[in-house]
């Protein structure tokens, strides 16, 4: 969703990345082929409304003006993706050493980033829902649901965990994915800042 190219095309890219996710290399390429067999796993109760959940925001994201389309994006970010999870396996170790008020900052930086992107990815998006093409579980008790866009064409892998509250702890986007995103930016930031996270978040949430 945060970042909603033809599938046939994108599969050498998705396996490369998704081997640095922990996506399977089967899991990617049977979602190609819409999960068939008993490869597949149905959907349970929570899972399906989190994705009818998400495919009535792309609904109403549609054709909005930038002020309101920013503040749908936000209350996307808000509603299905636990941001602390995707922060936390960001930054990694340097989580623990900053203090509460650098994390405070740090999360408010973060999700103005997820919105932007949710705001960049969503051009041209034409309200159609996204597909479903199978779910199957992942490590350290993730579900991995993979969807698929028409307009844009994208492939999305979502990384969900919760029972009652179902939120995505990354987003897996044509191989892209957030978690390292997030990452890779943050890192660079940090290397042209001589570590200052003060610094990095304040470019970051701009």
């Amino acid at each position: 969703m945060l970042r909603l190219r033809v599938w046939g095309g994108t599969v050498g890219r998705v396996v490369s990345r998704a081997r640095r996710t922990g996506v399977t290399v089967g899991f990617i390429i049977g979602s190609a082929t819409l999960f068939a067999g008993a490869a597949a796993t149905k959907i349970n109760p929570q899972d399906a409304e989190f994705l009818a959940s998400v495919n009535r925001t792309i609904t109403e994201l549609a054709g909005q003006p930038g002020p309101q389309a920013s503040s749908t994006c936000d209350r996307i970010v808000a509603s299905t993706i636990n941001m602390d999870a995707v922060i936390q396996s960001a930054l990694s170790q340097m989580w623990g050493r900053i203090s509460l008020q650098q994390r405070t900052a740090f999360r408010a930086a973060a999700r103005r980033w997820a919105v932007r992107d949710c705001l960049r990815q969503n051009q041209g998006n034409e309200g159609n829902p996204l597909e479903f093409l199978g779910i199957r579980q992942g490590e350290d008790g993730e579900r991995l649901l993979a969807t698929r866009s028409s307009k844009p064409a994208h492939t999305i892998i979502w990384h969900l965990r919760g029972s009652g509250r179902v939120r995505a702890v990354d987003v897996v986007i044509d191989g892209g994915s957030m978690v390292l995103s997030l990452r890779d930016e943050t890192k660079a930031l940090l290397d042209r800042n001589n570590d200052d996270i003060d610094i990095a978040t304040e470019i970051l949430g701009r």
